[in-house]
């Protein structure tokens, strides 16, 4: 993904959101055997912050298309 050079801390936030998300939700799917709780819930989880991570990722994408195009 082309990241603008100069990103103030407004249109950084989502994306460390969305990073953080990820890497949970990923972690949590990577170690599941090792964590105590019931699969389900596990399951439910995992795809709720991996969801979560791609919407906050498309709006962004979303947003910033919409700023970039008010700009010309």
């Amino acid at each position: 993904m082309c990241l603008p050079d100069r990103m103030d801390r407004k249109n950084r936030t989502p994306l460390a959101i969305a990073n953080l998300c990820l890497g949970v939700g990923l972690m949590l799917w990577n170690f599941r055997e090792y964590i105590h709780v019931d699969r389900n819930w596990l399951h439910a989880a995992c795809g709720f912050l991996l969801g979560l991570s791609i919407t906050i990722n498309l709006r962004w994408i979303v947003c910033t298309r919409r700023r970039s195009e008010k700009q010309l």
